[in-house]
């Protein structure tokens, strides 16, 4: 709650309130919840307490400040690799609704502490979506977020919903342009060569569905692999079967998920150039029939009924949360952002093939 108050009292008056709409804040507070009301003083005082007698500030509310303008104040070192802003072009979040301070805080409250039911949970994340998706556009820290909005990524569907918030045109574009316009990547495919066909088999005779879902799986080795940046600034190409794993990664029906996430964990923590930056897809089985498909998220696993589900999930996921594109497979997610959804932004970054790709499959 405390954050939540805090960066709208920052949005009106800066990082620097007044101790009158500080004191104002902490009362009103107090007032709307008066189980948080202390017995001593006037009952605010744990919220804002103005100094006195040469102490400083104190309270939850000065707290909050304070971590926020000391991360206000940190500067890059000279030797930090310059940092890389996200692929996707950040966009204006919708204006924030009607909500006021009190009810907006009732619901995030309830959210934290609540999964069912699910009507309610979809309808409070929707009318906090304007307060949630302004928060992580303006780059807050996103564990931080997360822990203040945990529906957003352990419920299937509120990825989605926030992204139809963001972009209410575009929310069923890859589902609306796939299909016989997907297969037309297949076609120019066998335009390419056959060098693609030695990293994957594709079966002959294809039902609808499956050439569908063969489409995704070779759109990492039609598409140039991105480059990795070391932090001494060497530069290297990731591998085509590096990039398929970074997009869709394919393991055995029966793999154990919590071991999976545990092993995804130390992996992460014993190299943070990990190839597999999160969000990507899961699949258990075979590609073209999987078992299980997942959007891996956050050090989560969040079960969606399809392959086309799961990706749609995570390329709304890269809007969202506000993150780049992994690097390894940028070019499969920049196709998709221009070819199917029609989402502008990072156009000078187009790669030469994917261009061509994109231009073929929009051909009448």
């Amino acid at each position: 709650m405390v954050q939540i108050v805090v960066s709208r009292l920052v949005e009106v008056y800066g990082d620097r309130p007044s101790k009158q709409a500080k004191t104002e804040l902490a009362k009103t507070i107090v007032k709307e919840f008066p189980k948080l009301k202390d017995s001593i003083g006037e009952g605010h005082e744990s919220y804002y307490s103005p100094g006195a007698k040469g102490h400083s500030p104190s309270g939850f509310l000065e707290s909050r400040l304070r971590n926020i303008r000391r991360r206000s104040f940190i500067t890059p070192r000279k030797d930090d690799p310059t940092p890389v802003q996200p692929t996707p072009t950040p966009v204006q979040p919708p204006s924030e609704n009607d909500l006021s301070d009190a009810e907006s805080t009732v619901m995030v409250t309830w959210l934290k502490g609540n999964r069912q039911p699910a009507t309610q949970v979809r309808d409070f994340m929707l009318k906090t979506a304007p307060r949630r998706l302004k928060l992580l556009q303006e780059c807050q820290e996103l564990g931080e977020v997360l822990m203040e909005y945990p529906r957003l990524l352990d419920t299937p569907g509120m990825v989605e919903q926030d992204f139809e918030v963001m972009y209410p045109s575009k929310a069923t574009k890859l589902y609306e342009m796939w299909g016989s316009k997907g297969r037309r990547v297949l076609q120019w495919a066998e335009t390419q060569g056959s060098s693609w066909k030695k990293y994957i088999t594709i079966p002959d005779e294809l039902t609808e569905d499956q050439a569908d879902l063969a489409v995704f799986h070779i759109l990492p080795y039609l598409l140039p692999p991105g480059f990795h940046q070391s932090a001494q600034g060497k530069r290297t190409k990731f591998s085509k079967v590096e990039a398929a794993r970074a997009f869709i990664d394919i393991q055995p029906v029966g793999t154990n998920i919590p071991q999976y996430l545990r092993l995804l964990e130390m992996d992460l923590e014993a190299n943070q150039e990990a190839i597999r930056k999160q969000p990507y897809v899961l699949a258990l089985g075979d590609m073209l029939s999987p078992t299980q498909v997942f959007l891996m998220a956050e050090r989560l696993a969040i079960e969606h009924d399809s392959t086309i589900a799961a990706i749609d999930a995570c390329f709304k996921a890269f809007y969202v949360l506000n993150i780049e594109y992994p690097p390894a497979c940028k070019n499969v997610w920049r196709f998709l952002q221009h070819a199917c959804y029609g989402v502008e932004g990072g156009e000078r970054e187009i790669n030469p093939t994917v261009r061509s790709l994109i231009t073929a499959m929009k051909k009448e």
